[in-house]
């Protein structure tokens, strides 16, 4: 699939133009991939009225999940990341596909990259992961009593482990710096701070 289609590209451009007097044109897609795409448009800025080029990623949205076991731990996965050349440690996620609601893909991620499944499955935040070069959002689900009910369903460049974790380890792992995803930190910030303000003091 590419990113946009025409309706992404229509759907962009009725959250602009009326951004305190900033104005953009219609954006044009420089480059087109299975993961997203590079737009560019004309903005003009609103204190100086000004013109230039500027450049955004236009991305699906994504999702991440911070899935509990009935012993309170955390769901955690490692694999293998292009964009820093390392096994990451992670919690699971993904993009959201045409048609699909965040809560759907958060639920459809988890069994697909873990094989496991739980309850009372809901959105516990959301972000902008980069409102100066993206477009998108980041969703974090939140699923309690997980458990594993079948294979993990890989897509055939991914190969992912899966480890449940005490909640101590994880934050052992984030004060050493070996989980470092911005996005998977973000994550677990909504869970703690929404589940475990206990965590912060």
């Amino acid at each position: 699939m590419l990113y946009p289609n025409a309706l992404t590209i229509q759907k962009v451009m009725t959250t602009r133009n009326n951004t305190e007097g900033w104005r953009e044109s219609q954006p044009q897609a420089l480059i087109q991939t299975s993961v997203g795409n590079l737009l560019t448009s004309r903005v003009t800025c609103s204190r100086s009225g000004k013109e230039k080029n500027f450049y955004r990623f236009d991305f699906p949205a994504w999702v991440n999940i911070v899935a509990l076991t009935p012993e309170q731990k955390i769901l955690m996965i490692r694999q293998y990341r292009f964009g820093s050349g390392k096994m990451e440690w992670e919690i699971p996620g993904g993009a959201v596909e045409d048609g699909e609601q965040p809560l759907a893909a958060g639920l459809r991620e988890l069994l697909e990259e873990t094989g496991y499944e739980g309850e009372n499955g809901r959105i516990i935040g959301s972000v902008c992961p980069n409102p100066a070069l993206q477009n998108n959002s980041c969703y974090t689900v939140l699923v309690e009593n997980v458990q594993r009910i079948s294979p993990q369903n890989l897509d055939e460049m991914e190969d992912i482990s899966v480890e449940p974790m005490a909640i101590d380890e994880v934050m052992n792992m984030v004060k050493q710096g070996t989980l470092t995803h911005g996005l998977v930190l973000n994550g677990l910030l909504f869970y703690f701070m929404t589940h475990r303000p206990d965590i912060f003091f």
